[in-house]
């Protein structure tokens, strides 16, 4: 085989190969990280907060406009989601829009909770206080 054969060959692949990785990752955008307002210290990597004999999820809150594509969009992000229509919820929605509850005893669940943000529908994420 011709060295400049194998040459080219390997120049191809190397191409490919950078062109693959480079594509696949992704770059954060850090303005939708100010999209949720959630008190992060003493989550654990379970997703859970409080002391060790009573540790519980963080439950969040946030709007999505009264739309099922929409919907089925948030719920294939987030898993632990449920719909409250009807509902303004804390955080103040609309009536042409949906309560969406969450919590973050999820895997991933800062990932989750990044991918809702980035979300054009997705205005704020609020951390739920239940009354």
């Amino acid at each position: 085989m011709p060295k400049s054969f194998v040459f080219t060959i390997l120049f191809i692949v190397s191409v490919v190969n950078f062109h693959c990785v480079r594509s696949s990752r992704q770059v954060e955008n850090p303005l939708a990280w100010k999209k949720i307002h959630l008190d992060f210290q003493g989550i654990d990597a379970n997703g859970l907060r409080g002391r060790p004999d009573g540790k519980v999820a963080v439950d969040y809150e946030f709007c999505i406009p009264a739309d099922k594509k929409k919907w089925k969009i948030v719920r294939k992000i987030d898993t632990t989601a449920t719909l409250q229509p009807g509902s303004a919820g804390r955080i103040g929605c609309t009536k042409t829009q949906w309560l969406v509850i969450g919590h973050t005893n999820q895997a991933r669940y800062l990932r989750v909770l990044y991918d809702l943000a980035t979300l054009p529908f997705v205005e704020r994420i609020e951390e739920t206080h239940w009354e």
